[in-house]
């Protein structure tokens, strides 16, 4: 495994979507609709961890992000702005982490309550808990030899989460990268 590092990823575009028409919304536009509750998915077959990502919040509640090269929101967001009938956009500004490395587990267990290493990914969990006192969407993925953790976070509390968590990542021995300016 690779040495512990958080970084701040705001390249990538963010997208909600909610009401009873929203998976059938996203299906027809070619986007896989994850199973249940609290999972996700990736687009495509053989999605890597650069594809774009869709999770699913509660049974018709959505929260998607685009690959880093982009182009699938860019896609999907002015029909979706035209407000289908049961489909309701909503704004999705998050600060988005990507926490790797060596010690993640070790940090996690200083700033949140979930066992995170007891996490069965081949279900694609997607948790969300209280992390530093802020809510925030987890999800844990494989890396190369051990795990990675994408965490987004309000944008009034990214900041603060950020400023926060990689205080920890360092006492860690790591480091934080991609600070706002």
């Amino acid at each position: 495994m690779s040495a512990l590092a958080l970084t701040l990823d705001m390249r990538r575009d963010r997208l909600g979507l909610k009401g009873p028409k929203a998976p059938d919304w996203l299906a027809a536009h070619g986007l896989p609709v994850p199973a249940a509750p609290n999972t996700w998915t990736r687009v495509g077959q053989s999605s890597g961890a650069d594809a774009p990502f869709v999770a699913r919040l509660g049974a018709a509640e959505f929260f998607l992000e685009d690959a880093a090269a982009g182009g699938t929101l860019e896609r999907i967001a002015p029909p979706a702005a035209e407000h289908p009938p049961g489909v309701f956009p909503l704004l999705r500004e998050d600060w988005a982490y990507d926490l790797a490395g060596d010690a993640v587990h070790e940090v996690l267990a200083q700033v949140c309550n979930v066992n995170f290493a007891a996490l069965a990914l081949d279900s694609r969990p997607l948790i969300m808990t209280m992390m530093i006192g802020v809510a925030v969407l987890v999800v844990p993925q494989a890396a190369a030899g051990g795990r990675e953790y994408r965490i987004w976070c309000d944008p009034t509390f990214g900041p603060y989460l950020g400023e926060s968590l990689g205080t920890v990542v360092i006492d860690c021995g790591g480091r934080y990268t991609g600070a706002a300016e």
